[in-house]
């Protein structure tokens, strides 16, 4: 869990002695809320990709273990290496990209409503801008009709609810 301290200390002793202490960020006073906000933000989403890395080597410590590896037709997702490929080819994917793939592929057939992919993918709440979603799931059909060379081949929409990686 993260430390942040939030202080009215502004001096470089005091605030190198709070961070060699072990907090993971130091405030000092004045400061914004938002600025606040954002920084308990991006401590929270390191310490949560933090834990997750550290329980997906736990669960597959054998280097080069192939049992998380998902297959959906020629679509092939490999978590432990954060690669996928479509028809032998491999896509060069974001992290976020990879993300929605790898979570929609982990649940194939199972529709997925815009708030619910945006809360899972971003580990926040969803207040219906759903451009930023949009724009990642055509950058990713993109890249898989690239591949592949037919169109939506894997990711179906659903209008009205959402997405939903198709079967078969």
């Amino acid at each position: 869990m993260p430390i942040i301290i939030l202080t009215a200390k502004d001096n470089d002793t005091d605030k190198s002695l709070g961070l060699n202490l072990g907090a993971d960020d130091y405030v000092v006073k004045p400061f914004s809320l938002i600025e606040l906000t954002a920084r308990i933000r991006a401590h929270i989403r390191r310490a949560v990709r933090y834990e997750r890395n550290t329980a997906g080597s736990a669960q597959h410590p054998r280097c080069g273990d192939r049992d998380d590896l998902i297959r959906i037709r020629d679509l092939e997702i490999d978590p432990s290496r954060h690669t996928a490929r479509a028809a032998g080819e491999e896509l060069i994917l974001t992290r976020t990209e990879f993300e929605i793939l790898y979570l929609m592929a982990s649940h194939p057939g199972q529709a997925f409503s815009k708030e619910r992919l945006y809360e899972q993918i971003w580990k926040e709440p969803y207040f219906g801008n759903e451009n930023v979603l949009n724009t990642h799931i055509n950058r990713l059909r993109t890249k898989l009709k690239a591949a592949c060379g037919v169109e939506n081949a894997y990711i179906k929409t659903l209008w009205g609810i959402g997405y939903k990686m198709e079967e078969e």
